[in-house]
């Protein structure tokens, strides 16, 4: 029998058929400038504002949705482009505004019918990838719902350019009639690369291998929020979603792993503001399956928080394997139970108790000053002996007045260096004689400090905080800070 032919590539015929078009080179252009401010450290804001301005029609669209109830903070309306800046954010207005630059180059001469399928999925994606990392850090968040929209980019222009091919059925794909998702990535790939999007945009989307692990580093985080999100994105749109989410729950488990609650909220979420961004745009929402993909959702029993490490599996300081996993679990239960107005000591325990555990501390407390403001006592605790603070909050010249005065978070690894003997209170020699190491966040309102987060090892800690870590326990400190505002 003699071999059958080479499958046909699809991918020269649709980028063929796009640079017939022009190649949509004000588009390209446009997005390009966007999403270079992602690297701008300097008039960012100046740069993003004068971006927009440039172009009247997105402009208009971005006021409009300023304008509307999920966006809008206060009773003045929303009339320029800096004020929406100020009031929904710098990456924010990015990200929304790459969206409506990306709406305007594909529907441009299109039929809105066409390519509204593909378009929805696409903002979806976006708005379950800030969803999930929202609590984490926002430019984060923004940063994942610019690449989550992005991963759609190939499937976009082939529902403009080739629609024939992107809807071709599983028979004729296999048989090299139709676009796969491997000749999806390669297309978005090419484009993004021909309208200079920058490689950290490009390296966000990039395919990741099919066994997921944890994220090693914001960069790996915010890939994988935008991929996990389109895999939940292209669920809704499937007719048999049931099975393709569940298989998206299950491989991308080491990363994020929220309780069916929790998914549920931030589908909900998510599916709100996509509608509220399609009606400020004028475009007809489609009646959405979203009922049908909550009910599949798995039961309570097949989503779990990530488990707390035994002994045996920890480090030789008794940090657990999964402290990143543990720490954002613990961030988005700090976050979830601020916005259901829980009061300030469930919110101060809950982040105290992911520092704790997180990072396998052997003991941890936060102190608060009290009421008069001239004592900082213990008001949390986990651990044996349980740590107790009760020390004057002014006139102190020992390292802990020191970091609290100027708002230095200060990890010791060794309190038997000479030098930080020197430095520390004699009440520590005294009661926190079991302590080698230790990790002190000051928190602060208003500029002045009110009280700190401890927490100690019994052995010198030569390792410290890596830099990921560092960022969760900061960003887990802004919500007990949020915490005391509201108190």
């Amino acid at each position: 029998m003699p071999p059958s032919a080479p499958a046909a590539d699809p991918l020269p015929e649709v980028l063929a058929a796009v640079r017939a078009a022009g190649g949509l080179p004000s588009t390209g252009h446009m997005l390009a400038r966007l999403t270079r401010l992602l690297e701008s450290d300097t008039e960012a804001v100046q740069e993003l504002a004068e971006t927009i301005l440039g172009d009247v029609s997105l402009t208009q669209r971005l006021l409009r949705l300023a304008n509307t109830i999920p966006y809008r903070n206060g009773p003045q309306p929303v009339t320029t482009v800096t004020r929406a800046i100020v009031l929904l954010g710098f990456d924010q207005v990015r990200a929304v505004a790459t969206s409506l630059v990306l709406l305007d180059g594909l529907l441009r001469g299109v039929e809105p019918a066409r390519v509204y399928g593909e378009f929805h999925q696409a903002l979806l994606s976006g708005c379950l990838a800030r969803e999930l990392l929202a609590g984490v850090d926002a430019q984060e968040a923004e940063e994942a719902a610019i690449a989550a929209m992005f991963r759609n980019v190939g499937r976009l222009l082939a529902a403009v350019f080739a629609p024939h091919l992107l809807h071709a059925d599983e028979g004729a794909q296999a048989a090299g009639a139709g676009l796969r998702r491997q000749d999806c990535d390669r297309l978005t790939d090419a484009v993004l690369r021909e309208w200079c999007v920058p490689d950290r945009i490009r390296a966000a989307i990039a395919p990741l291998a099919p066994r997921i692990e944890a994220p090693r580093s914001a960069a790996d985080r915010v890939r994988m929020a935008a991929q996990f999100a389109e895999g939940i994105a292209a669920a809704l749109a499937d007719p048999h979603g049931e099975a393709a989410l569940a298989a998206v729950l299950v491989r991308f488990a080491p990363a994020f792993a929220p309780d069916r609650a929790a998914l549920q909220r931030m589908i909900e979420a998510a599916a709100a503001r996509t509608r509220e961004f399609e009606a400020a745009c004028g475009l007809a929402p489609p009646q959405a399956s979203l009922a049908r993909l909550l009910e599949a959702l798995p039961p309570e029993s097949q989503l779990s928080a990530p488990p707390v490490a035994p002994a045996a599996q920890r480090d030789a300081l008794g940090v657990p394997p999964n402290a990143r996993e543990l720490l954002l679990a613990g961030l988005a239960e700090a976050s979830d139970s601020l916005a259901r107005g829980a009061d300030l000591n469930a919110v101060i325990r809950i982040v105290l108790e992911a520092i704790y555990t997180g990072l396998g501390f052997a003991r941890a407390a936060f102190a608060l000053r009290d009421a008069a403001g001239a004592v900082y006592r213990t008001r949390a605790s986990f651990g044996t002996p349980r740590p107790e603070f009760s020390f004057p909050a002014r006139g102190g010249s020992h390292l802990f007045a020191a970091a609290l005065a100027h708002l230095t978070d200060l990890h010791i690894a060794d309190v038997a260096a000479d030098k930080v003997r020197a430095a520390l209170p004699p009440w520590f020699a005294r009661d926190f004689d079991t302590a080698r190491s230790f990790v002190l966040l000051p928190l602060a309102l208003n500029g002045q400090p009110v009280g700190f987060f401890y927490a100690d090892r019994p052995l010198p800690d030569s390792r410290g905080l890596l830099p990921e870590e560092l960022h969760l326990l900061r960003a887990l400190r802004s919500q007990a800070v949020l915490a005391l505002q509201r108190r």
